[in-house]
């Protein structure tokens, strides 16, 4: 199978960051107390202390891990990943920002970028006019 300069430049990408944000959750699943825990004290000053972060640090390993695995199955649940992965930079910004852990955003506005870019490319799937139509 040949495939173009556009079509290797996609789907390169679309496994690195499928790898990298899969990676970084699935390493944190073996050690979820550890790491929710070790969030606590970064957020005590802020009003999601305690139990709010606590949940949300138990999720976010679930998250980037279901986000990579989507991105890196392919196909129409390509879109899906990246989509899924645009929210939890989103939900990972706004706790930094909490936290006031602004040197964090640059990583994560990274990401948004590269999400953005896939999601929009041609070779991610997107349902025709009128499957949107009737999803409305």
């Amino acid at each position: 199978m040949r495939l173009t300069n556009q079509q290797l430049a996609y789907q390169a990408t679309r496994i690195a960051i499928g790898i990298s944000i899969f990676i970084h959750g699935a390493v944190r699943v073996p050690k979820l107390d550890f790491f929710a825990h070790s969030h606590l004290e970064m957020f005590s000053h802020t009003f999601i202390a305690g139990t709010p972060t606590l949940i949300m640090c138990y999720m976010i390993p679930f998250l980037e891990a279901t986000t990579g695995l989507l991105i890196l199955i392919g196909g129409k649940l390509t879109r899906y990943g990246l989509t899924l992965g645009i929210a939890t930079m989103g939900i990972l910004m706004f706790g930094a920002s909490l936290a006031e852990k602004f040197d964090l955003l640059i990583s994560m506005i990274l990401h948004i970028i590269i999400f953005y870019i896939l999601l929009n490319h041609p070779l991610t799937f997107q349902p025709s006019s009128t499957e949107a139509v009737k999803s409305e």
